[in-house]
């Protein structure tokens, strides 16, 4: 199980727009994950996206190349299957995605895997974004800088807000974490939706939104070590009752 209060960009936004029953639950399968969930090989395929995208679309021989590897695997169970016939569609709309909403001028360089820790709100919240934005501002000495970051999530497209408060959140990241980078503008922090094939900048209006982010974050961090301990509780009562 899980120590500390963590959660993945991708959750936290699905978690403040969530339902109680449905939070109690995030909270629960971070704690907890369920063995059976399946593996997408999202994050391979955002690490190939990285590539396709520093070259602005240019090159999707990273992305060919994971395609040829996932589809020579002989699936072993129907799970197997559906996660490689899902990798596939991903990897495929991968390299059909326009990136023209990029700014054309900017280096859109990777960004390694490991990347400074984000906390809010006593959270640890992974934002994972995989490719930096750079572009000279016209008067000034300091770049202008963003982050770019794939969406991949087949059965959640983002909608107004939820792209919105993503982007917000990325927007955030680059300004706390990546501040000798260059000035974290708005207009430079894009979430790409691969499945919804869209790109969403951050809004220029986000102080609501980081006031949801900060608070939904300090709701987790207090709810943690009590659901935490409910379910110790009912792993010990569990195995007591196999006995």
């Amino acid at each position: 199980m899980k120590t500390e209060p963590q959660i993945s960009a991708n959750k936290l936004i699905e978690y403040c727009f969530a339902r109680s029953t449905r939070r109690t639950a995030i909270i629960e399968d971070i704690i907890r994950p369920k063995n059976f969930l399946l593996d997408t090989r999202y994050n391979e395929i955002e690490r190939a996206m990285m590539h396709f995208i520093e070259t602005h679309g240019h090159d999707d021989s990273r992305l060919s190349q994971l395609d040829r590897a996932l589809l020579s695997r002989q699936p072993a169970t129907s799970h197997d299957e559906q996660r490689l016939l899902t990798a596939h569609d991903a990897i495929e709309l991968c390299r059909t995605m326009s990136l023209a909403k990029l700014p054309t001028a900017a280096k859109l360089n990777g960004i390694s895997d490991s990347q400074p820790k984000f906390f809010l709100g006593g959270v640890s919240v992974s934002v994972r974004p995989t490719n930096s934005v750079k572009v000279s501002q016209t008067g000034r000495k300091e770049l202008g800088f963003g982050l770019v970051k794939p969406y991949l999530c087949k059965t959640r497209p983002l909608t107004t807000e939820t792209s919105a408060l993503h982007a917000a959140l990325l927007h955030w990241y680059a300004e706390e974490c990546f501040g000798d980078a260059g000035e974290a503008c708005a207009e430079l922090c894009f979430v790409v939706d691969v499945f919804a094939q869209t790109i969403f900048a951050a809004p220029s209006s986000f102080s609501q939104r980081r006031k949801l982010l900060a608070a939904s974050c300090q709701e987790i961090a207090d709810r943690w070590q009590s659901i935490r301990a409910r379910l110790i509780a009912d792993e010990v009562a569990t195995r007591k009752r196999l006995k």
